[in-house]
């Protein structure tokens, strides 16, 4: 923080259609990317990167939401020097 102000970045990451292992992956190279390289300390990302936004009807399927909430569980350990 300098001088009452701090550094946000908005990030779009690549994402796969219900492929949330890629997607987690790709989420935590782009908030990696802002924070080591940009500066960043928030880091804002679109609602349904995990998951992809055109899953429809896989939203009402126990694997997808299991593998979403497994991925979100994933994204909030520790990420190196981030």
């Amino acid at each position: 923080m300098q001088d009452g102000f701090v550094s946000v970045a908005a990030m779009t990451p690549e994402v796969r259609v219900a492929d949330v292992t890629f997607n987690v992956e790709s989420i935590i190279g782009r908030v990696d990317e802002a924070c080591v390289e940009h500066g960043a300390k928030v880091v804002v990302l679109p609602e349904l990167c995990v998951t992809g936004y055109t899953c429809e009807d896989l939203f009402w399927q126990d694997a997808l939401l299991d593998a979403a909430e497994g991925g979100h569980r994933r994204d909030r350990r520790p990420h190196g020097r981030v």
